[in-house]
């Protein structure tokens, strides 16, 4: 595997010259206090990271070749836009463009608007704080945070789920087995959200009755089986209803009205604290384009916090990892914090990623060399990563797809290349589009998936060269890392991704039929190796490390599982040249135990056991 010991090589050699880069650099300078008027420098410096960036471009264009850095002082900036950061710079890109927080100081780039006014009791613990602009629907906020803290929107029940005791009328109605208060019959913007087995779905419900709940559209989609049962281990809320509010915490915005509703703890008062609301669903995207890439982009030591989740009029019904559909047409992914479009030899080290509601950075189609690392992610709303996103749809049509139908067509097509090589470096060339050789390295991933519960801390869709090491991944509502996006024969432009010697702890927490590592379809030269997976499932067929169907070709080795619900590995109808081996300290061929109906294989070791030394698993190295 030369090629990853190469990719290695480089990502520590981004890490050590990061400060060598600084010392021929020239400097722009944000800070709270500045005027987009002054020049830029530390001693008058711009006050918004949009006019430091429009002075950057300006910089490039007049034909500098030395790097630049932008230097932000401590506080929080809030960004009334999205900051797109552009290819469109002249030369050969061999200039270093950073993001860099001052030393020492906190640089906070939100979402999310402070909101002023004075908050008046409505009765007892119930406050209310007018929200002009939000008034007739001007601004629909769908998260609220209090000082540092994402808040919960008003539910029912507080604790826990409803449970379904029938489905009816084309899958609309979800009859429960509890009874609803008759106050809740006129309720209006009420939300209904559903776990079944993997999926997640929140939608508009259209009636509440004395024991049931009449969803908009199907519970579910017909892109997927999340199809809402008696039998499917399925979990029930409601949210969004100011008869819901009666849990210190939980908040509620009159869309009509303009009036925000927080029920304070006894003795609070809501007016010594800051709230904030989200106003943007993305805070930067790097966009370069084909012919015109966005090169040599690093953020260092910034703190990305505080954007909203995107709702659709129709909802969001699950599919899989975070992605959600309406029919067999379109899938949608989540949004992000920081995106890279077309972008190549791109950083972002030593940030926070905090109090999102959906992802927090995405690699999208025509990116490479990418590097995230000592990186911390918390309360992060939907797939805190996702390699190879898809914006707007998956399948055979999406530009990242390219199928090839079996391994010969593969070689066939390799070989049309002149000295092509390895099999990497002919798909590179034949499908330049798919995210190929970025590190995922020396995180931390906490409480993630906290608002799209069928979501993952690493999504790997349609991507290869992925190396994801040294990570812990702990609190998750489902799968820690999914890889590759079919679940049939063929080859996709997924392979050659590494998983290695990551910590994986407290997951599948709400959904099920997951694990630690998920991997399904063929894919050549990927492998999962000594990863440490502990305390998977509390609702239904979690295990530690997954390949579902058509999985081949994979190396599954010197991994240890350890308190799973289920299966330590578990194989679903995979193909014949699946290599397991020394698994959970034991040397050698890792035995089968079992082999399901359907043709899939499992297995569980007893007893499980725990690595020797547990400092080798997870980051390496300190991070925010």
């Amino acid at each position: 595997m030369k090629t990853f010991s190469s990719f290695r090589a480089l990502g520590s050699l981004l890490i050590s010259l990061a400060g060598a880069h600084l010392g021929a650099s020239t400097f722009f300078w944000v800070a709270p206090s500045g005027h987009d008027d002054a020049a830029g420098t530390q001693e008058r410096p711009f006050a918004t990271l949009a006019r430091a960036t429009t002075a950057v471009r300006e910089k490039l264009h007049k034909g500098a070749t030395e790097d630049v850095v932008v230097r932000i002082r401590g506080g929080v900036y809030s960004l009334d836009q999205t900051l797109e950061i552009t290819g469109d710079n002249p030369g050969d890109g061999h200039a270093e463009v950073t993001f860099m927080a001052q030393p020492g100081e906190r640089v906070v780039l939100s979402g999310a608007r402070e909101l002023t006014g004075t908050w008046q009791r409505v009765n007892g613990n119930l406050w209310m704080l007018p929200v002009a602009e939000a008034r007739n629907g001007q601004w629909v906020f769908r998260s609220l945070f209090r000082d540092d803290e994402t808040l919960q929107r008003a539910r029912e029940p507080n604790e826990g789920f409803f449970t379904v005791a029938a489905v009816e009328e084309d899958r609309r109605r979800v009859k429960l087995q509890q009874k609803l208060p008759a106050a809740w019959r006129d309720l209006t913007g009420v939300e209904i959200n559903t776990t079944a087995y993997w999926h997640f779905n929140r939608q508009p419900v259209a009636e509440i009755a004395e024991d049931s709940v009449l969803a908009r559209r199907s519970v579910g989609s017909d892109v997927s089986s999340a199809r809402i049962t008696a039998q499917s281990h399925s979990r029930v809320w409601l949210e969004n209803a100011l008869a819901f509010a009666d849990e210190p915490g939980e908040w509620f915005l009159d869309t009509a009205k303009g009036e925000l509703y927080y029920v304070a703890a006894a003795g609070e008062d809501p007016n010594r604290s800051r709230f904030r609301a989200p106003r943007l669903r993305e805070l930067v995207v790097v966009r370069g384009t084909a012919e015109k890439l966005a090169r040599r982009i690093h953020f260092r030591g910034l703190e990305f916090a505080g954007t909203d989740w995107e709702m659709p009029a129709d909802g969001r019904l699950g599919v899989q990892a975070g992605a959600w559909a309406f029919d067999r047409g379109r899938t949608y992914s989540p949004d992000a914090a920081l995106r890279f479009i077309y972008a190549y030899d791109t950083s972002v080290e030593d940030c926070r990623f905090r109090n999102l509601g959906d992802g927090a950075i995405a690699f999208e189609i025509g990116t490479r060399d990418g590097l995230v690392s000592r990186c911390n992610f918390e309360k992060v709303g939907s797939d805190a990563i996702q390699v190879g996103r898809m914006p707007e749809y998956t399948g055979d049509g999406h530009p990242l797809h390219r199928d090839f139908a079996t391994a010969q067509s593969l070689v066939a097509a390799s070989q049309t290349l002149p000295g092509a090589g390895e099999i990497w470096a002919a798909r590179s060339r034949i499908v330049p589009e798919a995210p190929a050789q970025i590190t995922v390295a020396d995180n931390t991933f906490l409480n993630c998936g906290n608002l799209d519960y069928g979501s993952v801390a690493i999504c790997i869709t349609y991507a290869h060269h992925i190396v994801v090491e040294h990570n812990l991944i702990s609190g998750l509502p489902y799968t820690a890392i999914n890889v590759g996006w079919r679940w049939a024969p063929g080859f996709t432009n997924c392979h050659s991704n590494i998983i290695r010697r990551n910590r994986i702890e407290h997951i599948m927490r709400i959904a099920g039929d997951g694990g630690g590592v998920y991997l399904m379809g063929e894919q050549p030269g990927t492998r999962v190796l000594e990863n440490y997976v502990s305390d998977s499932g509390r609702n239904y067929w979690s295990h530690g490390i997954y390949t579902d169907e058509c999985a081949d070709d994979m190396e599954i080795a010197g991994n240890y599982v350890t308190g799973v619900m289920d299966h330590s590995i578990f194989m679903n109808k995979n193909g014949p040249d699946q290599q397991l081996h020394d698994n959970n300290g034991e040397a050698g061929i890792t035995a089968i135990t079992g082999a399901n109906a359907a043709g899939g294989q499992w297995v569980d070791f007893r007893p499980a056991h725990a690595p020797r030394d547990l400092s080798l698993y997870g980051p390496r190295v300190s991070h925010p």
